[in-house]
């Protein structure tokens, strides 16, 4: 005679069979890859060695020290400046490159539809990504703020043996140098935008990195056409259509924002005052542009960008 021995199992909960992640779980989930890859600090080492790259050309260049000395506020201007530009070009190209990690890789090594098969939404992962690049540029930004401050001050403790020069900062100067920052958030926030939807579009990481990298280099290139096109037609149709592309647009955008200074400036005729605009980096559009229309087509790709990255996301199924 034999006996069956039967073990009931604890039926689920409802609770338990709707689970599904929540978002904040999913983005810890996606700060956790980028911060547990190899290429991420790499790339991050290589943008702090850039950053800090300025401040050793500072000690090398020519009439740097009697600048500080006679015009300490001028100098100022003309560091915090710099340094901005650099993190601009330099911080674009690594959100490039870790947004092609983040979003072209996953579809490429197919690990998206582990994440897809494990109930996380289409939009809620794409969101999830996007908002940890925004994160990890933020902190960035600020790492790279507090490598050109820690430079500027070895610099001049280096040229000058104290830190006068920073008496001579202005609330003006603060201010200026706020609206050049906000100038390089806006211009990582639309790169980062172009990323994702590079990455979305071509699904690889090659596809996203080589379009990502190639946009604002065409850019340029393109500017340089239209300029001998407006010279052989004559014809100013040309020149105003490269004030809508993205790139020249971005590279003048914090002379736009950041308010004119007065100067004196040493020329022929001696000492001048006049007013003098934020640096800016880059092949700048061939017609004269404002705030506003920059404003408006930088959101305006942005717009664009975001739209197909959620349309494509929502329509097309992950098969591959």
């Amino acid at each position: 005679m034999s006996t069956a021995i039967a073990t009931a199992l604890p039926a689920a909960s409802p609770a338990t069979r709707t689970a599904r992640p929540s978002f904040p779980g999913i983005l810890q989930g996606e700060l956790f890859k980028i911060t547990r890859q190899r290429t991420t600090w790499i790339v991050t080492a290589l943008l702090a060695c850039f950053i800090a790259g300025p401040n050793l050309l500072y000690l090398a260049g020519r009439g740097i020290k009697e600048g500080v000395q006679t015009d300490p506020l001028s100098a100022l201007y003309l560091v915090s400046q710099r340094d901005l530009q650099v993190l601009r070009v330099f911080g674009g190209f690594f959100l490039l490159l870790i947004t092609a990690l983040v979003i072209g890789q996953e579809y490429q090594l197919g690990t998206i539809r582990i994440l897809l098969g494990r109930g996380v939404g289409r939009l809620q992962l794409l969101g999830a990504k996007t908002l940890a690049l925004a994160i990890v540029a933020l902190v960035v930004v600020v790492g790279a703020l507090l490598i050109d401050v820690a430079g500027a001050t070895i610099d001049l403790l280096i040229l000058t043996g104290n830190l006068n020069a920073f008496s001579a900062a202005t609330a003006q100067f603060w201010a200026d140098t706020w609206m050049y920052v906000v100038s390089v958030l806006v211009s990582m926030g639309a790169t980062l935008l172009l990323g994702v939807a590079a990455n979305v579009v071509g699904r690889s990481l090659a596809f996203g990195l080589g379009v990502g990298l190639s946009w604002f280099p065409a850019d340029n290139i393109g500017s340089v056409v239209l300029a001998l096109i407006a010279a052989f037609t004559n014809n100013t149709f040309w020149s105003n259509l490269n004030g809508y592309f993205l790139g020249p647009v971005l590279n003048i955008f914090p002379s736009l924002i950041v308010a004119p200074r007065v100067a004196t400036i040493i020329g022929e005729k001696g000492p001048q005052t006049g007013l003098k605009p934020a640096s800016a980096l880059g092949i700048t559009p061939l017609s004269t542009i404002d705030a506003t229309h920059a404003w408006l087509v930088i959101g305006g790709y942005c717009l664009v960008f975001a739209v197909v990255s959620i349309v494509l996301t929502m329509r097309r199924d992950v098969l591959e």
